[in-house]
């Protein structure tokens, strides 16, 4: 049986995992401050939410990348509740920036579907660590 177990924890250069996360939350912040939503309203499914949803799985999917890669121990560790804590406080700030912007509304449903954009990007990366560690244990024995 292949043990994936890692002497210490992985780790990605700081430029491959923080270029892409803070150009994320960037352009999260930049679509929050434009006065008027720009999504549509749909009759059935409120296109709004799941704009939240895929926007914001995408900050749980690269905030996940960045605590596993980030080769500190401690946030290694700690890994899954920092990327849904700092996907929660984000969400949460960014609803709360929204409040302050002209014909825009901060709401607690906008941060649910936030919440669950960031657990659905965190677990769509979690779903890739199994063949991450293969790779790295088949490069390990040849």
């Amino acid at each position: 049986m292949k043990n994936y177990q890692a002497d210490k924890p992985p780790e990605l250069s700081l430029t491959r995992l923080l270029v892409p996360f803070f150009l994320w939350i960037i352009i999260i912040f930049a679509l929050s401050a434009y006065p008027k939503a720009i999504i549509p309203q749909g009759k059935y499914i409120s296109w709004d939410k799941l704009a939240h949803v895929v926007e914001f799985s995408i900050l749980g999917y690269l905030t996940a990348r960045y605590t596993f890669f980030s080769g500190v121990a401690w946030i290694h560790s700690r890994w899954i509740p920092l990327t849904i804590l700092f996907g929660a406080i984000y969400a949460a700030s960014d609803e709360w920036h929204q409040l302050h912007v002209p014909g825009r509304l901060g709401t607690t449903y906008d941060v649910i579907a936030d919440i669950i954009g960031v657990t659905l990007g965190f677990w769509i990366f979690w779903r890739g660590i199994p063949a991450y560690k293969a790779q790295q244990y088949n490069n390990k024995v040849e």
